[in-house]
């Protein structure tokens, strides 16, 4: 690899891009390592479905909704994705002399014909191939992180007819076991995507940083000057990452909210009207309740909306240090 800093905004341009493709291969990699982990996580999904069948009118509602969201979100990221890689072209068709869609060195001259075309398609194949198995990778992991969501509504929607039911027979020491056995699956599930997604979160949440704050930069110096060709590339890149990042920072913040409503659930139980040895069981279910379900990026930070906050005002620094020294 050889790195000039001659054209401090190509540099950032090409590392930017390099990061992103070398993350999707780090990504598979430790998909690969917790396999069994991952078989796990599609296991309890597997079960959960079977499980709706015999409460459809509590569940159906819910997961059709839960099942509508992820359809227009895995809509959302695939054209994003493509479209994004697709603009690579731009450059190259609006640039006055040959350049490459990928900065790359080949041991053949890539810039007569038609070897110049042959290497420019191969490329723009490779880029879209990457970023639709990347937005794809992503909408998984969102897949199991609102299912878990979804079990907690549903979770929380038969607590409030177990409330209901309560009233009239004035008992529900079963019912609340049960309860209480939904709640630990609910949190086993919930470790199995902390366990899973957590390191995957973690390269993603640095990855982000950078790519935002090299990007940033490539655009604050390419705007009105003669490589602008290159922000037809780049501005929907960096709209990606950034959608990419706020995306995997909204889950850890839509887990933890949905965990909380356990807690309000139980809390709304009429558990004043139950004898002890019933109101012990939603006693513990409130107390469990009260620690949050979190995704965390390599066990140090909670994934939340405070944490884009924090990966923005990080990017925004390192491209006014960047900025500084061009």
């Amino acid at each position: 690899m050889h790195i000039r800093t001659d054209d401090l905004a190509e540099l950032m341009d090409c590392i930017s891009i390099t990061m992103s493709n070398s993350l999707l291969f780090v990504k598979l990699l430790i998909l690969w390592f917790h396999k069994g982990t991952f078989w796990k996580i599609l296991n309890i999904m597997s079960e959960d479905s079977f499980e709706r069948a015999s409460h459809p009118v509590i569940c159906d509602d819910i997961m059709n909704e839960n099942i509508g969201f992820m359809r227009r979100i895995t809509k959302i990221c695939f054209y994003g994705y493509s479209i994004g890689a697709v603009l690579f072209i731009f450059p190259v068709i609006f640039a006055p002399v040959r350049i490459l869609v990928l900065k790359m060195e080949l041991p053949f001259d890539p810039m007569v014909s038609p070897v110049y075309e042959i290497v420019c398609t191969t490329q723009l194949i490779e880029e879209t191939a990457f970023a639709v198995t990347s937005g794809m990778l992503n909408c998984v992991i969102m897949t199991v992180i609102v299912h878990a969501g979804g079990q907690i509504d549903v979770m929380c929607r038969e607590m409030e007819a177990l409330a209901e039911d309560a009233d009239k027979n004035g008992t529900c020491l079963e019912e609340l076991k049960s309860m209480i056995m939904k709640h630990e699956r609910i949190i086993l599930f919930a470790g199995y995507i902390e366990k899973f997604f957590t390191y995957i979160a973690l390269l993603q949440f640095l990855s982000n940083t950078l790519s935002i704050c090299f990007s940033g930069f490539v655009i604050m110096t390419s705007v009105g000057t003669d490589s602008s060709a290159i922000l037809s590339k780049t501005i929907p890149y960096y709209l990606n990452v950034n959608i990419e990042a706020f995306i995997l920072c909204y889950i850890g913040e839509y887990l933890s909210s949905k965990s909380i409503n356990i807690g309000v659930a139980a809390y709304n139980f009429a558990w004043y009207n139950l004898n002890p040895s019933e109101s012990r069981y939603l006693l513990l279910l409130i107390i469990r309740a009260q620690r949050r379900l979190t995704i965390t990026a390599g066990k140090f930070l909670d994934l939340s909306l405070e944490s884009f906050a924090s990966l923005l005002k990080a990017s925004a620094s390192y491209v006014s240090v960047l900025h500084a020294m061009y």
